[in-house]
């Protein structure tokens, strides 16, 4: 059993070390289509156009939603079911091009996402609406009900 807990906190510790870095890229696109955009303003030609902002977005959400699944799988816990969810719910939300309904319901789904995720399942420890104890971290085991 302490191999298999040693083993999930490297894989977590390998998904924050990813989600970080994945974090800098698009720091580091945002900070080109920044300077692509005031070079355009002053007139000047530039070839970092060629950035897609939204294939570099899309394909960093499909990263990150990617990685917190494999934390789903690794932890069973309902926070990290809620947290695949609001991904794909924002991922949806930013690189959609629905209608205002859409945008709206997905918002609505967030927002219940985190209703769920503070009331139901609680986060900090104590109690909880569930009337389980959670532990520090305010995690509970899908496999202990």
């Amino acid at each position: 059993m302490k191999k298999k807990a040693d083993f999930i906190a490297i894989v977590d510790k390998a998904i924050n070390i990813f989600e970080l870095a994945i974090a800098v890229l698009i720091m580091i696109v945002v900070l080109i289509k920044l300077y692509d955009s005031g070079a355009e303003v002053a007139g000047i030609s530039t070839m970092l156009g060629a950035v897609e902002f939204d294939w570099v977005l899309s394909t960093a959400f499909s990263l990150v939603i990617g990685l917190e699944f494999v934390r789903m799988l690794c932890k069973h816990t309902p926070e990290t079911v809620i947290d695949v969810l609001l991904f794909a719910t924002a991922r949806h939300l930013v690189l959609s091009h629905d209608g205002d309904i859409s945008k709206v319901l997905g918002v609505v789904a967030i927002a219940g996402l985190f209703a769920v995720k503070r009331y139901l399942i609680g986060t900090g420890g104590g109690r909880c609406l569930c009337g389980r104890e959670s532990d520090a971290a305010g995690d509970h085991r899908l496999d202990d009900r």
